[in-house]
């Protein structure tokens, strides 16, 4: 088991690469296996469904960090508990395609094993996601 403060180094650089949209650096602290989940309603599927197959991860976290901009938002605060770390983040996120922003607060829970990240769970406001992104002006 990695000790607190390792962890917490790991989501903070995690946290750093993602706010400048350095894919390279985010996938660099992830282990094989990685899997990544959106908890949320089964009818905004794919957006909420748990995606495994490395090259369906790298199409996800390459669509998420083209379509959003996450620059400013911040984590507020880590909860270490083994090699698990839930993140609480609050701040402005902006959906690049429409330039729409909305100001959120979410909880990531990050799972690690021999000192990588080998699950990434975000739960967060998927109304407002699907409100953003245009899902409900239909």
């Amino acid at each position: 088991m990695m000790d607190r403060q390792t962890l917490e180094d790991v989501v903070n650089t995690f946290y750093a690469a993602r706010a400048v949209s350095n894919i390279g650096a985010m996938m660099a602290l992830a282990g094989p296996g990685l899997s990544f989940r959106i908890v949320g309603s089964g009818k905004l599927a794919p957006m909420t469904q748990r995606v495994t197959e490395p090259a369906a991860v790298d199409t996800v976290v390459q669509t998420l960090v083209a379509h959003w901009d996450m620059s400013r938002v911040k984590t507020t605060r880590l909860y270490v508990d083994g090699d698990t770390v839930f993140a609480l983040r609050a701040g402005v996120i902006r959906y690049t395609p429409n330039g729409k922003e909305a100001e959120t607060e979410y909880l990531d829970r990050f799972t690690f094993k021999d000192g990588k990240i080998i699950d990434m769970t975000e739960f967060v406001d998927t109304l407002m996601i699907a409100d953003t992104v245009g899902l409900l002006d239909a």
